[in-house]
């Protein structure tokens, strides 16, 4: 037994040794002269211009992220990277539906007593007097009912509907009173969802919910209820099958009802509803299907092996403006965008030296990242070159800051290295050794990860084709989607180690005789 122990024991060893050396790279000169072409002063001549005022914070389908597009379109040519289009243009272009919370127009009719043929028109201000949340779908009321129905349940030991609200808005209150355990209720009636479907299904055909702390839920969802959202046009425009759902303020409420709030929770606690005094008017032109989008794509072909192809992406577009201050998005990512295109500077300079790559690589930049992953979603489902002979996408967002986990920038996180190719995974380590020595930080890429930081950006849309990825991100900090992340903040020489590190882990995909192996 001990003698069995002892050569099993010796034979783990030998595995784990040869584990550990199927990935073997050697030091190439060649690849670090061009990866010292990556310099600190070029990402920040590139990202000053990119994360400017001027390009007003690079929002998909808006002006600045169009200027954005031309500007990393023009500097391919400048270098003589070729387009990456089949006719050799640079644009993927790709139309969207834009669905904008800020497109409705809201009136209140409020009838005093004894005074039907004259009543008040209240006129409502978007994040004033109120927001909308949820589905979008193209809606007009017209001199509809309102109707208070308490905290909007529908039990048979608690019941709000007391009152038929078919074809007409009612009116709830958030939340739901704590005694109703106690009555044997055990749906989850703190739930907006739950409120909604149920008013829908008793008929109503719209919804006004009474907002605790009206201005501090707008703040923790500004960016949802200020900006459009969008999809892919060729997704065809995105039915919900809810009905319209708006939040009023306390103080709103207390004016329409003339009641107060503690008032309306007494009634709501009583299963009580109150006369209606006011009617509502709605017209909600949400849908846009005008506005399209670009992906910018650079191309070098490959020598023996250029029908494989590596590609290095990141999102060039932001979120544009945060309660009308521009938000420059210099890490998030003029940071991984910047890299790019220093990286594909090294490429091309290599390839006119007489050392360009056996694979090809595609330098792809895409918009619509922060809108849903909407770029790289149109490329991997029109992809330009088949997906099957993709052989990586070694992805860039956000590698320009420390977050609170660090104390110094030698570190960056890997996310999704060896979810779909251990072999990825080694050869990226193998790299890091032998040029860059950073940290590699695996923290995000736990599947029991809350943060799901592997869904969260481009390379998402490549994994999900089965292509083996690596996300390189330095993570999150105090001005992540605020104006206040600016060129200033960013730390250039740790830029450029984690883009040299690409860099080489890029040029190895491209020359090594054999791809990384699927699991």
């Amino acid at each position: 037994m001990k003698n069995f122990i002892t050569s099993a024991i010796f034979a783990l060893l030998l595995s784990g040794c040869s584990i550990s050396n199927k990935i073997k790279i050697d030091r190439d000169a060649t690849a670090i002269k061009y990866a010292a072409t990556i310099t600190a002063e070029e990402l920040k001549d590139h990202l000053s211009i990119l994360a400017s005022d001027a390009y007003e914070g690079r929002e998909t389908g808006m002006p600045g992220q169009k200027k954005a597009a031309a500007y990393i379109e023009n500097y391919y040519k400048r270098i003589h990277v070729p387009g990456g289009m089949k006719d050799g243009t640079y644009k993927q272009e790709f139309p969207l539906i834009v669905e904008n919370p800020k497109n409705i127009d809201v009136s209140i009719l409020k009838y005093a007593e004894g005074e039907a043929d004259k009543p008040q028109k209240i006129e409502l201000q978007y994040l004033k007097d109120y927001y909308y949340f949820g589905g979008f779908n193209d809606t007009t009321l017209r001199d509809v009912e309102m109707v208070f129905v308490g905290y909007g349940i529908d039990e048979q030991s608690f019941n709000s509907y007391k009152t038929d609200v078919k074809g007409k808005a009612v009116i709830i209150l958030e939340g739901a009173p704590n005694f109703l355990a106690v009555k044997g209720i055990t749906k989850d009636w703190d739930n907006w969802r739950l409120k909604l479907k149920t008013a829908q299904e008793k008929g109503a055909v719209a919804a006004f919910t009474i907002k605790k702390e009206f201005n501090e839920s707008i703040e923790m969802i500004r960016y949802f209820v200020e900006n459009p959202r969008m999809q892919l046009h060729n997704k065809g425009q995105k039915k919900y099958d809810r009905i319209p759902n708006c939040y009023f303020p306390d103080s709103l409420i207390e004016t329409l009802l003339s009641k107060s709030i503690s008032e309306l929770q007494t009634l709501g606690l009583n299963e009580e509803s109150i006369n209606t005094t006011l009617r509502v008017n709605m017209k909600s032109y949400f849908i846009d299907s005008s506005m399209k989008a670009e992906n910018i794509l650079g191309f070098i072909e490959g020598t023996d092996l250029k029908e494989e192809i590596v590609v290095l992406s990141a999102h060039y577009d932001h979120i544009g403006f945060d309660n009308g201050e521009i938000c420059n998005g210099a890490d998030d990512d003029g940071s991984g965008t910047v890299a790019v295109l220093e990286i594909a500077q090294a490429f091309m300079k290599a390839k006119q030296e007489g050392n360009g790559p056996r694979r090809s690589i595609l330098f792809l930049n895409v918009s619509g990242e922060e809108k849903g992953l909407l770029g790289s979603q149109y490329y991997t489902e029109n992809p330009i070159y088949p997906l099957k002979n993709t052989i990586t996408d070694l992805n860039v967002d956000m590698i320009g800051r420390i977050d609170e986990n660090h104390e110094n920038d030698q570190y960056v996180y890997l996310i999704g290295a060896d979810r779909i190719s251990t072999d990825l995974h080694l050869i990226s380590e193998a790299c890091n050794n032998e040029y860059a020595k950073l940290e590699l930080d695996y923290t995000y890429n736990k599947k029991s990860d809350p943060n799901r930081f592997y869904y969260r950006s481009d390379h998402y849309n490549f994994a999900k084709n089965n292509i083996p990825v690596i996300f390189y991100f330095s993570g999150v900090h105090e001005d992540y989607h605020k104006p206040t992340d600016d060129v200033e903040k960013i730390m250039f020489p740790k830029m450029v180690q984690i883009s040299r590190l690409i860099f080489h882990t890029a040029w190895e995909l491209a020359n090594r005789s054999q791809k990384p192996a699927i699991d």
